[in-house]
């Protein structure tokens, strides 16, 4: 089978909405890729899904004809390795006990970002006698609830396997008291928290600023004129940083660098994975391996144009 990234799922639901004349404004393909995606995370196949309305079961109905598009052209989306995962593990006593017994010891890095089904899976392998569970997480660094973490996992984690000590690393070595004495008062406003409380030794450091622009070029002139600022005082470009939380900030900030003659390097940026040219590469190479990936076929049969 072939694996659809998110891109391609979507793809292929539009593709089923088509075939079936479905209204796209009605039911929006990235509503309906929501909720597939959704129900696979919480474990449910579409005969499992409560419907309380027609339009839930419009989009339930919506899930079926994905899933039968998917089987008949060899693919699956991610929430479907995880699912399937699950399954097999549920329903397969021997395979089950196998893996039980296999791993001694088991280690969860960002459980934070765990999803319902990943901690149920987890469950699973860690019923055996002999495992050992150790997870890492931190639930005021949880950011991913759209995309289906669920931060109480950790609580569920310290109350289903009766976790006597918890280890609560609150010495920070990398920013000073003033940014972490901010990050304590607002983060305290959160609720349902296991609770910590930050600390250092690294001194008081700058006061924090905090600037609020009237819209994202303001706030790109606003950066031009901090890193001018800097410069003159003696300070090297080498030791600036721009940080951004959004990919989509980075044109409008790149583009004022550049006007303003300031040089620069972007870090991290478009996953080398999800460049056009890349995924128009691979498609032919999953067309090659299996020819009833229309998904694949679509995205380059009129790549290079041929007028098709």
């Amino acid at each position: 089978f072939q694996i659809l990234d998110s891109a391609d799922q979507l793809s292929a639901i539009k593709r089923l909405c088509k075939a079936h004349q479905w209204d796209d404004e009605r039911y929006p393909p990235k509503a309906l890729q929501w909720f597939i995606s959704g129900c696979k995370e919480d474990g449910l196949r579409p005969h499992e899904v409560d419907v309380p309305d027609a339009e839930t079961g419009r989009k339930v109905e919506a899930y079926r004809l994905y899933e039968e598009q998917c089987t008949r052209e060899g693919v699956v989306d991610f929430g479907e390795l995880l699912l399937r995962a699950f399954e097999l593990l549920r329903d397969q006593e021997h395979i089950r006990a196998h893996y039980q017994h296999s791993f001694a010891h088991i280690l969860v890095d960002e459980f934070q970002d765990t999803k319902s089904l990943q901690y149920a899976w987890l469950k699973l392998l860690a019923q055996g006698a002999q495992s050992a569970l150790f997870a890492v997480g931190d639930d005021d660094q949880s950011i991913y609830a759209f995309r289906g973490a669920r931060v109480g996992n950790m609580a569920d984690f310290v109350r289903e396997f009766d976790v006597q000590h918890q280890i609560k690393l609150e010495q920070n070595y990398r920013s000073c008291s003033n940014i972490l004495d901010s990050a304590n008062v607002l983060i305290a406003h959160n609720r349902h928290r296991l609770g910590k409380d930050l600390r250092t030794d690294a001194g008081a450091g700058e006061p924090v600023r905090i600037m609020q622009a009237a819209s994202d070029f303001a706030e790109a002139d606003w950066l031009i004129d901090e890193l001018k600022s800097l410069y003159r005082e003696g300070v090297g470009r080498r030791e600036m940083a721009v940080l951004y939380r959004s990919n989509a900030q980075s044109r409008v900030i790149e583009t004022a660098l550049f006007n303003a003659a300031i040089p620069y390097k972007v870090y991290g940026g478009l996953r080398f994975f999800e460049r056009a040219e890349v995924k128009h590469a691979l498609a032919y190479l999953r067309l090659l391996e299996n020819p009833r990936d229309d998904t694949s076929f679509l995205r380059v049969v009129n790549f290079p144009p041929r007028g098709i």
